[in-house]
């Protein structure tokens, strides 16, 4: 392995040390669902509108349109390294904002993002082979905006849809589009308008065990260490192709069923743009 790929791989594993620690005592959430603040709340079943809805269905249903089966849009590539160990999410906003011809530094927008400054509270103790094994009592919340240190690996965990589409409406005023909470087939159909989406999966693209859970001052935080943003650019049949800021590669082909899992796992977060100003 070359030096390069080792330092890398030390990195990827130094941005959990802290929270793998809960791992260790065994302290996590088998099969949990990362919720984000967003609540999406329907009508009452005794809501007039909706029991007249059911009633009386549409004569013309309209079918989705067919998607095509595959897609490709050429954005160039962007590597969250070696200045943002913890910086998937802005890394994939500045590929995505590259895309909308507005070109961005991630390091600028990893200055400029939503931040949570709570500080971190650990309790620690040594185990029978001597290791110390340290446990997250308290911290930020993702939903509030970034938690640790997006420089330090180690020291950070990351951000989730809502403070980040926020930021991106900040930065291009009426141009998010928050797609959290929707189908991936609409996803895809985004995408299969030539129009990328950011996405919140595993760094593995697969469903993980690994649950995490801290207080915030918002409440109950539960998360996974494994917790990746990425760039959706393409797919086809049976694969997705993403921009990969975790290794800066370009249309990385990934296993399509596992990618939705974990990004179901983690609260169907995804972020993108609109097709045009509004």
């Amino acid at each position: 392995m070359s030096q390069r790929k080792r330092r890398r791989k030390s990195l990827r594993m130094g941005r959990f040390m802290v929270v793998m620690g809960l791992l260790a005592l065994g302290v996590y959430v088998a099969g949990s669902t990362v919720f984000s603040a967003a609540h999406h709340i329907g009508k009452t079943a005794s809501d007039p509108a909706r029991v007249l809805a059911k009633a009386a269905p549409p004569k013309h249903p309209v079918l989705p349109k067919p998607l095509p089966k595959s897609v490709l849009i050429q954005v160039p590539p962007k590597d969250q390294y070696p200045q943002l160990p913890n910086g998937c999410e802005v890394t994939s906003l500045a590929m995505l904002m590259t895309w909308d011809h507005h070109p961005v530094s991630k390091l600028t927008l990893a200055r400029e993002m939503p931040k949570d400054p709570t500080k971190l509270v650990l309790s620690s103790y040594t185990n029978a082979s001597g290791q110390t094994v340290h446990r997250v009592i308290s911290w930020g919340n993702p939903n509030v905006g970034f938690v640790g240190s997006v420089y330090q690996a180690g020291e950070g965990y990351g951000i989730y849809h809502g403070p980040m589409v926020r930021f991106l409406n900040h930065l291009l005023p009426g141009r998010a589009e928050d797609m959290t909470g929707s189908s991936f087939r609409a996803i895809l159909a985004h995408v299969a308008q030539g129009i990328p989406v950011e996405a919140w999966t595993t760094t593995t693209f697969k469903p993980t065990t690994d649950w995490v859970h801290w207080q915030s001052p918002q409440g109950e935080v539960v998360a996974t260490p494994w917790e990746h943003a990425v760039l959706i650019v393409g797919y086809g049949p049976g694969y997705l192709l993403v921009n990969n800021p975790l290794n800066g590669k370009a249309a990385q082909k990934v296993p399509l069923a596992p990618f939705i899992q974990a990004w179901r796992q983690l609260g169907k977060q995804a972020i993108t743009l609109k097709s045009s100003p509004a």
